[in-house]
């Protein structure tokens, strides 16, 4: 229970300020005391009930306050209100004028904005559709529709970005001149999206390892990325995965042709070696309704349905340089040629030695290359008879060959060279039986290069598995027996567009100090794959990013530290900035 006031003592001894004031002033006014024993009594000076008494007939003090009751004014804002008003007229709903309040900064219940609504004298809205929503049946957001960046409407922006490293590539873009042959060769565009913004859509899927080509759904809220292909947002997965269709085979080779007479004539380092690895890659194929053959798929360990596909790379720096979706079982041997005469389009006679394994071709192309003075190295197909011949050769004649490979468990190896005429064919060629080489039957090496030392032609060979090396890089990051249709045409532009990316990992390593033999899934992971921001301030766009612990190698590449032009952002310059 409260404990009773003591009446005597609560006016003898004030216990708010007011009421001590209001004291002091009676005191005086209506008990007619002097102003000495006032301010004695109360503790006040002289000058303070001077003063009081001046703001007592002036009104400046209230020594009896009003209380109000009844209901309170709205703590809401006007322009607050002014904007949930307007948000309305909008048409959105009350939990979306909320989250649009918080993205402003605005703290608002939804039951306040209901309240306010309602004060305004706003209903409910009625039931709509997913359609008129803009959701999908299992709430997913539709994006808006992809269109190309119109600069004479375009809004200051900021958004997040995930990969923003990727925005790194778009100096070696420009560098290679890659944009002037999309126009030249006339690829497919629409109304909204150009086949520069298309092909760009299609490069940067490619340059951060998506799967597929429908999984660019996952970035087509992501303005962030739009801004690298020109696009508001990036196209949709249908767009992507249909418009290969509208490309003809033709098309394609022309301007692989045409990239890698261009990349060639850029960086002849990576084009400069005397060796081209060749090799066949089948990417199974799932489906039940197929066209393809049965291939055998090394992925798989057994024959299924799938993309005949072949693949040739430089000797030393391992860069793609030719490939090609539709091989039929029956053509795999004649696709030698077909390569022999692309590489004869690019660089007019084919002086590289070409290095395959015994399955690749027959020997009557082999006999057939070197009537056209091609040279090879490759592998004869081993059998009973030919194994038990060498069995039962000298031991005199066979010589120690140290081959130097620094991992290589097995350096000195014993060979025998001699000169051969296959069946069939008009030329001899160096055989060179290889053993005590690690495996129990001796290998057989055939080529027409009768220049290349014995040691020499050793180590090309025992180099060769670069090429599948290179086959598991591009299966591991770039996704390539993720098939992406049964249709050989879009197989073909999917593994174009995955040459042209690794290239441009190649060119982006080269620049990076002591990265430079780094595979593309290791400079994504340490350079590429990191959040950042793209700002655009109405003249230029701003990539911020974080630094990181590889920050220092980056800031190390020239080409990344001045803003650079980009044509396809309407001349506007691109400047990455470095934030702490």
């Amino acid at each position: 229970m409260k404990e009773c006031l003591d009446l005597v003592e609560y006016f003898k001894n004030p216990p708010s300020q007011r009421q001590k004031q209001y004291d002091a002033i009676r005191a005086i006014v209506l008990e007619k005391q002097s102003v000495e024993m006032v301010a004695k009594k109360y503790h006040y000076k002289r000058s303070t009930i001077y003063a009081l008494l001046r703001d007592a007939k002036a009104r400046k003090i209230e020594l009896f306050p009003v209380v109000q009751k009844g209901p309170q004014h709205k703590r809401t804002p006007s322009d607050v209100q002014k904007k949930i008003i307007a948000y309305r007229k909008q048409r959105l709903s009350t939990p979306d004028i909320q989250f649009r309040l918080t993205q402003d900064g605005i703290d608002l219940s939804v039951s306040t904005v209901e309240r306010i609504l309602k004060q305004a004298g706003f209903g409910k809205l009625k039931r709509r559709t997913n359609k008129e929503l803009g959701k999908t049946r299992d709430g997913k957001i539709i994006a808006e529709r992809t269109q190309e960046l119109n600069f004479t409407e375009l809004e200051k922006f900021h958004v997040d970005c995930p990969s923003v490293g990727v925005f790194f590539f778009i100096p070696y873009i420009l560098e290679s001149g890659i944009l002037d042959l999309i126009k030249e060769c006339k690829l497919p565009e629409s109304s909204d999206i150009g086949a520069t913004q298309a092909c760009l859509s299609m490069l940067l899927l490619k340059l951060i390892g998506g799967k597929r080509l429908s999984h660019i759904g996952s970035y087509d809220k992501e303005p962030g990325l739009g801004v690298f292909a020109g696009l508001n947002i990036l196209p949709k997965p249908t767009y992507m995965c249909t418009y290969s269709c509208r490309c003809s085979e033709q098309q394609l080779m022309d301007l692989q042709q045409k990239v890698v007479s261009l990349f060639h004539k850029k960086y002849p380092v990576f084009y400069g070696n005397g060796f081209i690895n060749l090799d066949f890659h089948s990417i199974p194929h799932h489906g039940d309704e197929s066209e393809m053959e049965k291939v055998w798929c090394g992925a798989k360990g057994k024959t299924m349905k799938g993309a005949n596909t072949i693949f040739a790379s430089d000797g030393i720096s391992n860069a793609i340089v030719y490939t090609r979706a539709d091989v039929l079982r029956r053509e795999e041997a004649n696709e030698i040629n077909k390569f022999v005469e692309y590489w004869k389009s690019i660089k007019e006679n084919v002086a590289e030695t070409l290095v395959f394994d015994c399955k690749f071709t027959t020997y009557r192309i082999l006999d057939d290359l070197t009537q056209r003075k091609v040279k090879f190295v490759t592998l004869r197909k081993r059998y009973a008879r030919l194994i038990k011949e060498t069995r039962e050769l000298p031991r005199g004649v066979w010589k120690k060959i140290y081959v130097p490979i620094p991992k290589r468990k097995y350096k000195r190896v014993s060979v025998y060279e001699s000169q051969l005429r296959l069946k069939d064919c008009k030329n001899s060629f160096r055989q060179i039986i290889v053993k005590d080489h690690g495996r129990s039957e001796p290998t057989f090496i055939l080529t027409n290069n009768t220049e290349l030392p014995l040691q020499s032609i050793l180590e090309v060979y025992a180099k060769r598995w670069r090429i599948e090396n290179k086959l598991a890089q591009l299966v591991a990051f770039f996704n390539l027996n993720a098939l992406s249709s049964p249709l050989m045409i879009r197989i073909h532009f999917d593994i174009l567009w995955s040459m042209i990316a690794d290239t441009f990992y190649h060119r982006l390593a080269n620049d990076l100090r002591r990265f430079e033999n780094n595979l593309a899934p290791t400079i994504f992971k340490k350079f590429i794959d990191v959040p950042g921001r793209v700002v655009y301030d109405g003249n230029k766009f701003l990539i911020k990013i974080r630094k990181r612990s590889h920050t220092p190698v980056l800031l190390g590449v020239e080409k990344l530290q001045s803003p650079f032009h980009v044509p396809w952002l309407n001349g506007k310059t691109i400047e990455i900035i470095w934030t702490a």
